[in-house]
């Protein structure tokens, strides 16, 4: 997974560092910062949201006088908690990874202060961690028994999708946006041997700022 996070930094900056050459004033390159509520939708445990963050750098290019594309690599840091079933503690989890994204970016005003986004991602990520030691031999509660060592076990990579606005000036904006992960996260089973299943999915607000 680290090296995987590093080859995307990598790959990212290289893609910025050639939106730098162009001679358009808002082909230009952002750092940016968000919190996040996750969400795993799931009937095997109830799964309650926690803030977590993301953190990346992203090239918006003008495209059209009516649309900006995007391109970006943000990493995550998405928390949540489920229930222990035999004390009814929270057991705090987090699941790190990080997004690629390649968003279209319509100007319904042709201006630069405000455009509704869309579009796909890649994005990758480890097991859910659980942050007290204590739990890692838990059972969580649903309508059936899940130990916390298989819940942890998820799919390394997904495919999502991103849907959103951006509102601001040419330096610095603020976003609002929903991802969606399409396919199945989860890789354990149940007490019963059933496969678990659930789709990730997160709301990020956060602010860019294009040097």
């Amino acid at each position: 997974m680290k090296r995987i996070l590093f080859l995307l930094l990598i790959f990212s900056f290289s893609i910025n560092l050639y939106a730098q050459r162009r001679n358009t004033y808002n082909n230009t390159i952002g750092v940016g910062a968000d919190l996040t509520l996750f969400n795993l939708q799931t009937d095997d445990v109830a799964v309650n949201s926690r803030i977590g963050w993301t953190a990346g750098l992203e090239t918006r290019g003008k495209f059209r006088p009516y649309a900006d594309l995007i391109f970006g690599v943000q990493l995550f840091n998405n928390k949540f908690s489920v229930e222990e079933a035999i004390s009814g503690d929270d057991i705090n989890m987090n699941v790190i990874g990080a997004e690629v994204k390649f968003l279209y970016a319509a100007k319904p005003w042709r201006s630069d202060n405000f455009s509704f986004e869309i579009g796909p991602t890649l994005s990758f990520n480890g097991e859910y961690k659980v942050e007290d030691s204590r739990y890692e031999d838990s059972i969580i509660a649903g309508d059936n028994a899940v130990l916390v060592s298989s819940f942890q076990k998820t799919t390394p990579i997904n495919f999502s999708g991103i849907v959103g606005f951006s509102a601001g000036t040419r330096k610095i904006r603020f976003s609002a946006h929903y991802h969606y992960a399409f396919l199945d996260a989860l890789n354990g089973k149940n007490a019963l041997s059933e496969e678990l299943n659930g789709k990730m999915s997160f709301m990020s607000f956060g602010v860019r700022i294009y040097l």
